[in-house]
């Protein structure tokens, strides 16, 4: 008799965990197995259950998704390339920088509503808004994503959106070439008074992700409502406009912390741990007229055009930071200061560098999906 229940537990267990495939080549009316695979994840978020895998075949595909399915914590579904093949999805926001205002931008964004899934391995490229988490979307997992040449954003996460882990993912080459570039930022936490949900939720943090080369800011905070985490994270060369359209308005901060939600939930305590800023137009890190105190932790500000740090208006927390060759810092004075480069008499931080070839970290990421450091602005 437990020989027979174990069995039937065993069958039911694996019937509830499904493998389904999607290719560029597929049919929606197949059966979705690798031989016979999907056209649309569309058509597999119809049949999933929590613990499923969609695993999608390399090639190009339109964006036209909204995921509001949800798996649970002991068994998320999880959305992959399969095997290491290249995946695009691909909007219709082109090379040549046009773009309708007027269209529906939900058609043209890769919109996440549900909660405890996992997107991993693929790129989203020429929509409107990228990747788009919204609806009190929570506990999923971005990871390994590039998402670029889009045009309001790479990332934006809003309406109520909490417990999200954002890691090893690159957003950059995004601009809004109908506002000159001033909006477009690699990923932004906002609040938006318009949502059902006026700011983002709880628990939100932002992994060894990089931003570069958009044309505002690399991470912005904007209202965002509660705080935000973000560790080993860099962003460089962002306010630069590389597109020659003209009139270009971009502001180009590294880490733009937000100013707080002016609804009444002013929570935005932001916290960032080892995040270099480089090279970028703006400043390095900037609280943005926050009042709530944000807490920096050994960070790197190194090369960029207006300053270093900018916190003013509240006591602020800034310890073991370091500022080199960039615009004057502001710092209000009654933040709490130890520790920092700034803070220490006669001290040459330059010789305490281990490389200023930053080569290495804006290459490629290894096996893992981590970039290498190797030894860019490290101390000994």
């Amino acid at each position: 008799m437990l020989k027979l229940i174990f069995g039937l537990l065993l069958a039911i267990s694996l019937e509830a965990n499904s493998i389904y495939f999607v290719a560029s080549n597929g049919d929606d009316r197949n059966s979705g197995t690798k031989e016979k695979p999907f056209k649309s994840i569309e058509k597999a978020t119809t049949l999933l259950k929590a613990g499923d895998i969609v695993n999608i075949r390399g090639g190009t595909y339109p964006i036209k998704n909204r995921i509001s399915i949800s798996g649970t914590r002991e068994e998320p579904i999880t959305f992959q390339s399969y095997n290491g093949e290249k995946v695009s999805f691909v909007g219709t926001y082109g090379d040549n920088k046009v773009y309708n205002l007027n269209q529906n931008h939900s058609n043209n964004s890769f919109i996440v509503t549900g909660s405890w899934l996992i997107f991993k391995n693929f790129e989203i490229k020429n929509s409107a808004n990228g990747l788009y988490v919204k609806s009190r979307a929570s506990h999923n997992r971005f990871e390994n994503l590039s998402l670029h040449d889009n045009y309001y954003s790479g990332f934006v996460m809003s309406d109520g959106a909490e417990y999200n882990t954002i890691v090893n993912c690159d957003s950059y080459h995004n601009f809004d070439v109908n506002s000159h570039g001033q909006h477009a930022d690699g990923f932004v936490i906002v609040g938006h008074k318009t949502d059902p949900t006026p700011f983002v939720g709880v628990g939100n943090r932002f992994i060894n992700c990089r931003s570069w080369g958009n044309s505002d800011d690399g991470f912005d905070c904007w209202e965002a409502g509660n705080p935000i985490s973000f560790t080993n994270c860099l962003a460089y060369d962002n306010g630069k406009d590389i597109w020659n359209k003209g009139d270009f308005q971009g502001d180009g901060n590294g880490f733009k912390l937000g100013v707080h939600n002016r609804s009444g939930h002013a929570r935005d305590a932001h916290i960032v741990t080892h995040c270099k800023a480089w090279n970028n137009r703006g400043r390095g890190f900037d609280s943005n007229d926050n009042k709530v105190a944000i807490t920096l932790v050994k960070n790197i500000s190194w090369n960029n055009g207006k300053s270093g740090y900018k916190f003013i208006l509240t006591n602020h927390n800034l310890i073991g930071n370091i500022n080199l060759d960039s615009g004057k810092n502001y710092i209000d004075k009654y933040s709490f200061q130890d520790n920092n480069s700034w803070n220490k008499k006669s001290y040459n931080i330059r010789k305490d560098i281990i490389s200023f070839d930053d080569s290495s970290i804006k290459g490629k990421r290894n096996s893992n999906g981590e970039f290498i450091a190797d030894g860019f602005l490290e101390v000994r």
